[in-house]
């Protein structure tokens, strides 16, 4: 939690990922910034203005525990800093998990919604299925268009935006929001 204007925020975090220095090959080829301490410092400067991500420190010196609300954002900050000429590595998104007050570990889960053309709606309720998603709602008025909401956990999420975007041929229109743990 931090404290802004005296009144307590809680940050939700709900994926993990590693950032460290790149150990490939063709290090040091493509940035101009390739030490821990450069993306350490690149890190923090991205606190001063991104206040839903959260940096921890991990055992080793050469990488660095970044903390987000979701996959896309940190792939932007990762794309980001590339193209900033930050060299750097870094590992599959995790889903972070919270005990609850029974002492039960919980995972987040999000109310997603998508909208497709009717002829798609077999696919994707398929790979909804496929990654634990409960199907909440569907609302077709008569346009050729479907809107599905379900209630899915984040790591049913990491990575479905492509899948679906190309099996529905570039037409989906997804929104995810978090609703709890």
């Amino acid at each position: 939690t931090f404290a802004s204007f005296g009144v307590a925020t809680i940050l939700v975090v709900a994926i993990a990922m590693l950032f460290s220095i790149n150990t490939s090959p063709f290090a040091g080829r493509d940035g101009k910034w390739v030490t821990s301490r450069n993306i350490k410092d690149r890190l923090e400067k991205e606190l001063l203005t991104n206040v839903s991500l959260r940096v921890e420190p991990t055992d080793s010196a050469d990488s660095l525990k970044v903390l987000g609300r979701g996959e896309l954002q940190l792939a932007i900050l990762i794309e980001t800093m590339r193209r900033e000429g930050f060299e750097l590595g870094v590992s599959n998104p995790e889903v972070i998990t919270h005990a609850g007050e029974d002492g039960v570990r919980r995972e987040p889960l999000e109310a997603f919604s998508i909208d497709v053309p009717e002829t798609f709606m077999g696919v994707v309720l398929e790979k909804m299925a496929l990654r634990k998603g409960r199907m909440t709602k569907m609302v077709n008025h008569g346009s050729g268009r479907v809107r599905l909401e379900f209630h899915v956990p984040t790591r049913g999420l990491i990575g479905i935006r492509t899948e679906l975007l190309t099996d529905t041929r570039g037409t989906a229109v997804m929104n995810s929001l978090l609703e709890g743990w």
